[in-house]
């Protein structure tokens, strides 16, 4: 108990006293560069600094408002699709994603995605977590990432 006790108060006083850093981070939420979805209750991009955590997207083309056809394999192509488009209006690439959350409605769908998925991600493979839960507007897929301004 005592060793529980001295590690609590040794966190407790590093994270109040030894590790604060001094600088301010610089905050600024991006609303979407798409007209369809410049009313949506959540920001397209929120910037911290140099990173870049973009809102998850699924296979809707953003010009018909509607899921692509064609199943996992579309909907993945799309879903990076509007990843690039958002990425580029920002100036920036999928060379500088550092992280991606892959999110299927099927984990029997892993192998088909990652085969989409591989195609975009050549380079600079960046870390990924895959899982399955269920997702809006009947979607197969949504993807999420976090990118890095070199």
């Amino acid at each position: 108990m005592k060793s529980i006790l001295k590690t609590f108060i040794l966190f407790f006083i590093l994270m109040n006293f030894g590790c604060k850093n001094k600088s301010t981070s610089t905050i600024k939420h991006h609303k979407s560069h798409e007209q369809s979805r410049q009313n949506a209750p959540f920001s397209d991009a929120v910037q911290v600094d140099n990173l870049y955590f973009l809102t998850g997207q699924i296979g809707k083309n953003h010009k018909t408002g509607k899921l692509v056809d064609g199943g996992i394999k579309e909907e993945t192509k799309q879903a990076l699709l509007n990843i690039e488009a958002v990425l580029k209006h920002h100036n920036l690439t999928l060379n500088d994603v550092i992280k991606c959350t892959v999110i299927l409605s099927n984990i029997d769908n892993f192998s088909k995605m990652n085969g989409i998925y591989s195609t975009f991600f050549k380079e600079n493979l960046p870390a990924r977590t895959t899982f399955a839960a269920n997702l809006v507007a009947g979607a197969k897929i949504e993807i999420e990432v976090v990118a890095a301004r070199k």
